[in-house]
């Protein structure tokens, strides 16, 4: 199918709300500057700043990337431009020689345009140059706008003839008709201009896009105005043909979704009589900028410019800030479908290490979930802390669908490994980077969690000190862990594990609110070069709880102040919850018992933890009517810690009363 036979389609119109809204926007703009049209001096002839109507990579710099087939590009950029005017001649109102002199200036200009993609390497497009507001203080008065709007129409083609999205090479063509009344940098009566530029552009391997223009302008300049009142000429050359060039570098950085832009842009004057005239002409002009993405279609763009040169097409300072946004799939084969969905490819990786896995040397074939719509794929590898599959750093240049990935990840440490891939059709479209294929695995030989001192068969205990260890106790750092009734326990799903623990430290553990009945114990090791025990294969205990009493445990620093015996207000909420529970259903007999730490002597201690359970008892009974027999109380001291008495945390947490609750 010929390029002009796949553009040939039926358009649909966008469905989407937000960038209907959008769309909308820029074509009452359209009309809005159209219909207040005729800036009568400067406009964009003499600026220095046109967007790309691509849209892509840079501000003002062409890449060679054209817009994607059947995809629209739509933008709107302002500029600000202080000090513009350079005179070119000595003015015939004033004795000074004004050459090189700035005009007291500024203007704010506006660049509406559009771009669709033809073919995979070809794009069309028209931008509309405006005049928003300008100020000229020059004493002299040899510029000023009698009315602000559409300055010119630009239309613009592109076409990629080598290379790819990685880089290229590319032709650009434009022409500009100018709109102005009496613009004496386009003459009397001018004809169109006519660009022919070429692009280049490559990708590093760290990333950053590099790319360079370079053209030719030829103009069809009108003769010079003069004054109708004085019929003497204004001291400015209408602009006559130029070289033109520029350079750009573009580093994204991920972390803020921008990528940070330095361009340079400028031109040299061709055929004039008059040197000096010749150089006031030529431009040259830094820009530095961000453009950040908010989406995969939808850019925001700002940034700064200053001259290198005084000449007529560079302004002492601009500031710049625009967004650019695509819409589409807009075309379609099939006869005007309400909504358009394009199967985008998904890359399948075959081969690759699952679980864990000690192979080095990979040899991986690469596929797509319909093989028959597929032809290229681009791929990166590396340790999974450092690997972000969803950012196009990285990523191989375009890989032949048939060549397979081949690769040693030998100098990767051990550990977790991710590989991202994303697959290309026939048809030229990407499987997005927003959901591209991932494969995870760890490098290495795995450890396996030994958990010791743990309940077997039948148990009461509910307080556990577990130490955990590794078959391979002399390569063993770390664990994660997780308990709870068998019913509910899954030891294969991450969910629920412990953070990681380092393997020097046992399980410490309460279990007593778990109903009686099967309890599971799931553990994985972490080895000392980072490998994990696989969530597919985990250290799996199971033991059974004897059927006893339910236990609470109530913080003592919550209840009392230090060193007292009697209930502070704060208290009383988690009181009130043991009310409720104890009401849900019968129970027989309620044990309080009181603890402590180990500070103080242990008479001191006994009898400090007696008189708080007493005291708990007592709110108990008299607050909620409880019947005083179904309760008793015990002063366990500090012979009871449920941990370390060497810190203050460990201490905090022995500081408690316990309610232990029989039922029927």
């Amino acid at each position: 199918m010929s390029p002009v036979t796949q553009f040939v389609k039926k358009i649909k119109i966008c469905e989407d709300s937000n960038m209907t809204k959008i769309t909308t926007s820029m074509i009452f703009l359209v009309l809005l500057i159209t219909g207040t049209a005729q800036a009568n001096v400067i406009g964009t002839a003499y600026q220095n700043f046109n967007p790309s109507i691509s849209g892509t990579d840079f501000t003002t710099v062409h890449s060679t990337r054209p817009v994607k087939p059947c995809m629209c590009n739509l933008g709107v950029f302002f500029n600000y431009a202080k000090n513009t005017l350079t005179y070119s001649d000595t003015f015939y109102q004033t004795n000074q020689d004004l050459k090189g002199v700035r005009a007291n200036d500024f203007l704010v200009g506006g660049d509406l345009y559009g771009a669709f993609g033809i073919t995979e390497n070809w794009d069309i497009g028209v931008a509309l140059p405006f005049v928003v507001t300008a100020k000229n203080d020059d004493p002299y008065g040899v510029a000023y706008f009698d009315k602000f709007g559409l300055t010119e129409v630009r239309p613009m083609t592109k076409y990629r003839f080598y290379g790819d999205d990685q880089g290229g090479w590319a032709v650009i063509v434009s022409a500009n008709f100018n709109i102005i009344k009496d613009d004496p940098f386009a003459g009397n009566n001018p004809g169109p201009t006519f660009n022919i530029e070429l692009a280049a552009d490559t990708t590093t391997d760290s990333g950053m896009r590099l790319a360079g223009n370079i053209g030719y302008r030829k103009r069809n300049s009108g003769s010079q105005l003069t004054s109708p009142s004085t019929g003497l000429p204004p001291p400015f050359q209408p602009f006559n043909d130029a070289f033109i060039y520029s350079a750009a570098l573009a580093k994204n950085f991920d972390s803020i979704k921008s990528d940070l832009i330095a361009e340079l842009k400028g031109s040299i004057s061709g055929r004039t009589n008059d040197d000096s005239v010749k150089k006031s002409q030529q431009a040259l002009e830094l820009g530095l900028g961000i453009k950040h993405d908010v989406s995969n279609t939808f850019n925001i763009h700002a940034g700064l410019g200053t001259k290198l040169a005084d000449a007529q097409a560079t302004p002492d300072i601009r500031a710049y800030a625009g967004i650019n946004f695509q819409v589409g799939p807009m075309c379609s084969d099939e006869p005007a479908p309400s909504e358009i969905v394009i199967e985008m490819p998904i890359a399948v990786v075959q081969n690759h290490p699952v679980g864990v896995s000690s192979v080095t040397a990979l040899n991986m074939p690469v596929s797509a979930l319909n093989p028959t719509d597929y032809a290229a794929y681009r791929w990166k590898i590396g340790p999974t802390p450092q690997m972000n599959c969803y950012s196009e750093e990285g990523y191989s240049a375009e890989v032949d669908g048939q060549m397979p990935i081949v690769t040693d990840i030998g100098p990767i440490p051990d550990g977790g490994i991710t590989l991202c891939a994303v697959a290309k059709n026939l048809g030229g479209y990407w499987q997005p980077f927003t959901d591209p294929t991932i494969i995870n695995w760890t490098k290495g030989s795995a450890p396996v969690a030994v958990v010791q001192n743990h309940p077997v068969g039948v148990s009461d205990a509910i307080d556990l000190n577990m130490p955990v260890t590794a078959q391979n106790p002399a390569d063993y750092a770390a664990y994660r862990w997780k308990i709870g009734s068998t019913p509910e326990m899954n030891c294969y799903d991450a969910f629920g594990y412990s953070d990681e623990i380092s393997g020097e430290r046992p399980i410490i553990t309460h279990i007593g609110e778990i109903p009686d009945g099967g309890i599971t114990l799931c553990a994985v090791a972490k080895s000392l070069g980072g490998v994990w025990q696989p969530f597919e294969a985990p250290t799996i205990i199971m033991w059974e709880k004897k059927k006893g009493y339910e236990l609470f445990r109530l913080n003592a620093n919550v209840l009392f102040d230090f060193d007292k015996d009697e209930l502070q207000p704060r208290s009383y909420g988690e009181l009130e919850k043991i009310n409720r529970h104890l009401n849900r259903k019968p129970f027989t007999k309620a044990i309080i018992e009181g603890h402590t730490d180990s500070k103080g002597s242990d008479a001191y201690n006994l009898d400090l933890s007696r008189r708080r359970a007493i005291t708990v008892k007592n709110h108990m009974v008299k607050t909620y009517g409880f019947d005083p027999d179904k309760f008793a109380t015990q002063g366990m001291g500090e012979g009871y810690p449920v941990d370390t008495n060497e810190t203050d945390e460990g201490r905090a947490n022995n500081r408690r009363v316990e309610f232990k609750i029989y039922r029927k």
